[in-house]
């Protein structure tokens, strides 16, 4: 049990934030690698596997993560925990094909479907590796499932590349990636958990630990509706870039230039993830009624997400461009408008979901999910229109409405929940 000790917070802020610069990495090296080793048009495919992908593994987590982190009374056993991630992970594989129908993806392309199919599992690795790394959040031991993080996506980008060199071939790569990943996976991350809590699953408790796991997946049910919105709406502009590229409308490897310039979004999320472990301090001085100190937190991670986005926002449009475009040797210059806008909106984007998380500390998640449908309908009446008559500019500033929907509206959220609150207290 020599892990279940407590360490220095600064060792975990240092594991968590390279955890999650490892993951962030992967993605743009992962995406450079297949830009510069594969043809526009397989580019094209990884790209939208990218986004699907996305979608497919937030129901494989169903959100669970923010709750179990939080559950500082630990009022569920891990076990119960496990099985709701089962049920989850059934739930993404029942779904991929009906969702590759209603995206209209055409399954005849087979190449495309195998690569989507694979990066979709190499993503369930990630939703099985992120119960355990819930379990050591809820522990206070971030440092252990960043260090998982750190290994397993610095060795899947070398190992990308390596394959890629010695077959040739995205889809055997991918493959031995997913191999790999869950072998990884079984062999760090489970190892780990039982240190900590075991998972028990005998007859005798089974019914209890699957009513329990069921009601876990009931309380999450506003945070994955929201977090899978937020992923479909993320997708949109991939589905309809596909969309025009089978009608002609655009060339071969726009779907690729897309994702490159939404790189920057992904980052500014990143700085969430490096602010987790606040989450749970965050819930301990909820439960302990602190919320002058709670209240300080918020105010802090506002600041600090709101003045990095600005400055990153004008270095995006000054020099964005001009580096992407000699990092991944393609000609971006003439969408430095696009870039700006979309982060910018990634800012917006940040802010929410800090306020998201906080309404999942306070318990209150429910109240997110008006903002989320006016989030879908604001991508719904805009997304197709404009990108069909401003291309990757008009995916932008479609994006940036729906993000500006997010952000205002997750901020009155919790300033309603606050003033609940706050009358529930003075009674």
């Amino acid at each position: 049990m020599k892990n279940n000790q407590p360490v220095s917070t600064e060792k975990v802020y240092f594991w968590n934030l390279l955890g999650n610069l490892a993951f962030a990495g992967s993605s743009v090296l992962f995406t450079l690698i297949v830009t510069r080793m594969t043809s526009p048009m397989e580019a094209d495919s990884f790209s939208l596997a990218y986004g699907i992908a996305a979608i497919l593994v937030v129901v494989g987590m169903f959100q669970v993560r923010s709750y179990q982190g939080t559950d500082v009374l630990f009022r569920h056993s891990f076990t119960s925990y496990s099985i709701a991630r089962c049920i989850s992970i059934l739930l993404m594989i029942a779904i991929f094909f009906p969702y590759l129908l209603v995206s209209r993806i055409d399954l005849h392309e087979s190449s495309k479907i195998a690569i989507i199919g694979l990066y979709v599992l190499f993503r369930m690795a990630e939703a099985i590796s992120d119960l355990f790394q819930g379990l050591f959040q809820r522990h206070e031991r971030l440092d252990i499932a960043g260090k998982s993080m750190t290994i397993r996506y610095s060795i899947s980008t070398i190992l990308l590349l390596v394959f890629l060199l010695i077959t040739k071939s995205l889809i055997q790569s991918l493959l031995y990636l997913v191999l790999l990943n869950f072998i990884f996976v079984f062999s760090y991350d489970y190892v780990k958990s039982k240190e900590f809590e075991s998972i028990d699953v005998s007859v005798r408790n089974l019914k209890r630990d699957l009513f329990d796991a069921i009601a876990i997946l009931k309380n999450c049910i506003p945070l994955f509706i929201s977090g899978f919105l937020l992923a479909y709406i993320f997708n949109e502009p991939r589905i309809a870039i596909d969309s025009e590229i089978r009608l002609g409308h655009f060339i071969a490897g726009t779907q690729r230039d897309y994702n490159i310039l939404f790189m920057p979004v992904f980052f500014m999320s990143l700085f969430i993830l490096i602010l987790r472990p606040l989450t749970t301090q965050l819930a301990i001085l909820w439960k302990n009624k602190e919320l002058k100190k709670f209240d300080a937190i918020i105010a802090k991670m506002f600041v600090i997400v709101l003045g990095v986005g600005l400055v990153l926002t004008v270095l995006a449009y000054l020099i964005g461009t001009p580096i992407l475009s000699l990092v991944f040797g393609l000609p971006l210059n003439q969408h430095s408008t696009t870039l700006a806008i979309l982060v910018f909106s990634g800012i917006l984007y940040s802010i929410g979901i800090v306020f998201g998380d906080v309404m999942t500390v306070i318990r209150k998640q429910t109240y997110l999910l008006p903002v989320y449908l006016f989030m879908f309908i604001a991508s719904k009446l805009t997304n197709n229109n404009l990108v069909q008559k401003m291309g990757l500019l008009g995916a932008s500033l479609s994006f940036f409405i729906v993000m500006s929907v997010y952000f205002s509206g997750s901020l009155l959220a919790y300033f309603i929940a606050r003033k609940i609150e706050r009358k529930d207290y003075a009674h």
